[in-house]
């Protein structure tokens, strides 16, 4: 075992800080700009595949403790049956 960490290693949040370092002093405006580059490029990537529509149409299932939330919140409210 180790008696002492290498110095190339450093803690989470100056990882973060490291990671995040050239996007800090971006405005709204620059990052909205670069995450719809980011979806055009995830898009092109899709339709390439050749099964854009079937990973276009899929839908998570809901977690089975949100399907619980939810029917917990409908009872409350007197939303019909919680189904």
């Amino acid at each position: 075992m180790l008696q002492k960490l290498p110095g190339w290693i450093v803690d989470d949040a100056a990882s973060v800080r490291e990671e995040v370092r050239e996007w800090a002093d971006t405005t709204p405006e620059e990052r909205w700009r670069l995450a719809e580059l980011c979806a055009r490029d995830a898009l092109w990537a899709i339709r390439a595949s050749g099964h854009g529509e079937r990973i276009l149409s899929h839908v998570d299932p809901l977690p089975s403790s949100t399907l619980v939330a939810l029917a917990r919140l409908r009872r409350q409210m007197g939303w019909g049956d919680a189904s």
